[in-house]
């Protein structure tokens, strides 16, 4: 019955451990950033075969586009009023030039966010070392304490039963 408890446990310590480390195959990699008659370049290097979805969300009208490595121009979204998303097949390797502009006076947000796959090699949002040291940090410390804890309680109740057992045999020795 105990093997049963720990390995349940055991098993549960895993299931916790790897939910925890699941995360999505596809870059995610929000930029936010003010713009007043000014242009904003964003620059990528991607590997051809890359799906490349973005969005983009603004306070304002914001002129955008997308040119290859080759300086072609593959997206023009002309003036976005708010919200807008695209997305391209990346047909050649290297960088390709994101493009906002703002002709007005008027400063505005714009939020780009994108999401790639495969994820691009120049993006910050992969998930950092650290998050696996920590977790995997609690995730064993965690499995440890609950090792000692069950063998910590089945020693307990052991010698508990010993105890007994030595009490009721003194018990029928003396009763004899």
């Amino acid at each position: 019955m105990e093997k049963i408890k720990l390995l349940t446990l055991a098993l549960l310590t895993v299931l916790m451990l790897s939910a925890m480390m699941i995360f999505p195959a596809y870059a995610s990699d929000p930029t936010t950033f003010s713009l007043t008659l000014s242009t904003n370049q964003i620059q990528y290097k991607i590997s051809a075969g890359t799906m490349f979805n973005g969005s983009i969300a603004t306070t304002g009208m914001v002129r955008f586009w997308v040119t290859a490595p080759n300086e072609i121009e593959i997206v023009n979204l002309g003036i976005i009023d708010k919200t807008s998303s695209f997305s391209f097949v990346a047909q050649q390797n290297g960088t390709y030039t994101f493009n906002f502009e703002n002709d007005l006076p008027n400063t505005i947000q714009v939020t780009f966010s994108y999401t790639a796959n495969p994820q691009l090699l120049n993006s910050n949002t992969g998930i950092p070392l650290t998050y696996f040291l920590v977790v995997g940090t609690v995730a064993v410390a965690g499995s440890l304490l609950i090792f000692f804890g069950i063998r910590h309680k089945t020693k307990k109740a052991k010698s508990a039963n010993q105890n007994t057992e030595l009490n009721t045999e003194q018990t029928n020795n003396s009763d004899t």
